[in-house]
């Protein structure tokens, strides 16, 4: 389902404030959607669509709420402007309570990173920069989707740092996604490695 384009709020925390005191019980992508997607493409639709996977998560709940990500990502790195979604996401509600806690613990942090941010280091932000982000944030949506416990924290941060990069040009912001993903890739290394130190010392004890 092509969503329609509306005009988008001067800021994503303003958008975020109107979307907190919301008086509906829960709220569909395809609303969601609608109000941020604008003249900044789709950084905010990244961006409000992360926020139910920037809390520590049980596993297999992940992998529900970061179905969104693994629509819009590809469609990013596909460089579109405009979102499609299906009927059955577009149709897809969240629990609006749980949300707006969300958005209320986040909202001064955001508040403060937008007024830091501005158009910087380009490339990294627009056109092939752009595509990349999106490729990547393809990728960190699929680790969403895994049912690793506890294990959403950096990728979602890097969402939603990239998200922010997007939206405000900012490509300073952008390589803070990049430096997320970064220590996330460490975190899988160092666990792996200490799995395997585990099973070769099991061997040895059999």
């Amino acid at each position: 389902m092509a969503v329609p384009r509306t005009r988008s709020a001067q800021s994503l925390s303003g958008g975020l404030g109107v979307l907190m005191r919301s008086r509906k019980a829960r709220l569909s992508v395809g609303e969601i959607v609608k109000r941020f997607e604008g003249t900044n493409g789709l950084g905010p639709v990244l961006f409000v669509l992360t926020l139910p996977v920037l809390v520590p998560l049980p596993p297999g709940a992940s992998m529900v709420l970061a179905l969104p990500l693994l629509v819009v990502a590809p469609q990013i790195a596909l460089g579109r402007s405009k979102l499609w979604l299906p009927k059955w996401l577009a149709a897809r509600t969240l629990d609006h309570k749980p949300l707006a806690k969300i958005i209320k613990r986040i909202l001064p942090l955001l508040e403060r990173l937008e007024a830091l941010g501005h158009a910087r280091l380009r490339p990294l932000s627009g056109g092939a920069g752009t595509r990349l982000v999106g490729v990547v944030c393809t990728v960190l949506a699929l680790v969403l989707v895994l049912p690793i416990p506890f294990a959403n924290l950096f990728p979602a941060l890097a969402l939603g740092m990239f998200a922010l990069g997007l939206t405000r040009r900012d490509g300073l912001m952008v390589l803070a996604g990049y430096g997320f993903v970064g220590v996330q890739g460490v975190i899988i290394y160092l666990g792996a490695h200490g799995v395997m130190a585990i099973v070769h010392h099991v061997e040895r004890m059999l």
